[in-house]
């Protein structure tokens, strides 16, 4: 998984976040968020079938989008950034994975 790039920016985003200054409740949140979106990812990864890779990069997304909208709440504009790179690339695997499933389906 070293060569997994996605999982290494999710695992970096993880790390600037866990230096944000915030109230405990939403630094909790941000950081079960930021770290569901790494081991979402990593499980996705390991799994055999099209359908629960979808499934678990679909979860990571979902995680991710909690992240961006704390970063909008909270005004977090250098996690926001890397939020969005790290949001596109999750949106492309499961754009790839959707239309290979629909390939042998």
């Amino acid at each position: 998984m070293k060569n997994f790039k996605c999982l290494n920016e999710a695992i970096e985003l993880y790390q600037v976040a866990k230096e944000i200054k915030l109230p405990y409740s939403l630094k909790d949140q941000l950081l079960r968020a930021s770290s569901s979106i790494a081991l979402n990812l990593s499980e996705g990864n390991d799994r055999n079938s099209l359908k629960d890779k979808r499934r678990f990069f679909n979860y990571a997304l979902t995680s991710l989008r909690e992240v961006q909208t704390l970063c909008k709440l909270e005004n977090l504009k250098e996690l926001a950034l890397k939020a969005d790179r790290l949001g596109a690339m999750i949106y492309n695997i499961d754009l790839y994975l959707t239309r290979l499933h629909k390939t042998f389906n």
